[in-house]
């Protein structure tokens, strides 16, 4: 608990801003069916190691974001039918403008697309497209 509020201090006395000591959940569920996901996750301090999804499975993980809201972890996933490694931001700090999720990032893997809370969207790339999109 010191440490969080030293961190909130800090923050405060630096950007002006406070941030929250509250833990980040990322999860991502494999919902292809027939399909094994792999997926390796990482940031610029954790590799997270790969991870092998089967078919209605999920992998989570958690952390803090940084004093400087500069926290950022990518996710590369592979699959039976898509070999090529796709690479997916899967959670980004404030610093970076567009926070598609806080404190709770549950995307889910479909034959259509990676979905986050069923407001965003990235097709399985057919070519180099990574941009998000509203999904309607």
């Amino acid at each position: 608990m010191a440490a969080c509020v030293f961190v909130v201090l800090m923050q405060l006395l630096v950007m002006g801003e406070p941030v929250t000591c509250q833990e980040t959940v990322v999860v991502i569920s494999n919902e292809m069916p027939g399909e094994i996901l792999q997926l390796h996750c990482h940031s610029r301090d954790n590799d997270l190691g790969l991870q092998t999804l089967g078919y209605s499975s999920s992998y989570q993980f958690h952390f803090n974001t940084n004093i400087w809201g500069t926290t950022l972890f990518t996710c590369d996933f592979t699959s039976t039918h898509h070999p090529a490694s796709v690479g997916i931001i899967v959670f980004q700090g404030p610093s970076y403008g567009f926070m598609p999720c806080e404190f709770h990032c549950n995307w889910v893997v479909t034959p259509n697309g990676f979905y986050l809370l069923g407001q965003f969207e990235k097709p399985w790339p057919q070519d180099t497209n990574t941009n998000v999109r509203t999904h309607t």
